[in-house]
């Protein structure tokens, strides 16, 4: 499956990341600021589209994800943790996409970007106990459970587990 990542965030794209926060079944398991649709729409009704990029990117990066039949159909966000170590935050917005292996596939791509590219040391994930999909998602991507914290499992993926990864997969 063909994954692109982009950085800019289209006006199109700010309504259908509102339409998605606004979904529980899509928000159930994500630690996103309750908050967020109505910033984005704040954003857009003041006229500066212009910004929904930079707004995005303030804490953290964040990457739309398309594939070659639809463009942004999720997005992945990479929050800085410590010194070369990310948290890596991902939804697919619409629930028809599910089961698609559209997040296994952006997973790959992000996973190569921050090691190959970025050289960052490790790659977290904070998965909430009750999301098997994810928690399978995860673990079929070579990330180790490390802890349980709050209702969420921490998955972690070094640089040397992916490359133990890509040798076997």
């Amino acid at each position: 499956m063909k994954i692109n990542l982009r950085l800019d965030v289209r006006l199109s794209d700010a309504k259908n990341i509102i339409m998605w926060l606004e979904n529980k079944d899509v928000t159930k398991y994500l630690n996103e600021d309750p908050n967020s649709a109505s910033s984005l729409e704040e954003i857009i009704n003041s006229g500066r589209a212009d910004l929904l990029t930079y707004y995005l990117n303030r804490d953290a990066r964040f990457f739309l994800i398309d594939t070659h039949e639809e463009k942004c159909v999720g997005f992945i966000t990479l929050r800085t943790k410590a010194v070369k170590e990310y948290e890596i935050i991902i939804a697919i917005g619409n629930p028809n996409n599910w089961g698609k292996k559209i997040a296994y596939h952006s997973i790959l791509v992000i996973l190569n970007e921050v090691f190959f590219k970025w050289r960052i040391n490790k790659l977290i994930s904070k998965v909430h106990i009750d999301n098997i999909r994810s928690i399978n998602l995860f673990k079929h991507l070579g990330f180790k459970e490390t802890t349980i914290k709050n209702n969420h499992i921490i998955f972690t993926i070094t640089f040397d587990e992916y490359l133990s990864y890509l040798k076997n997969n």
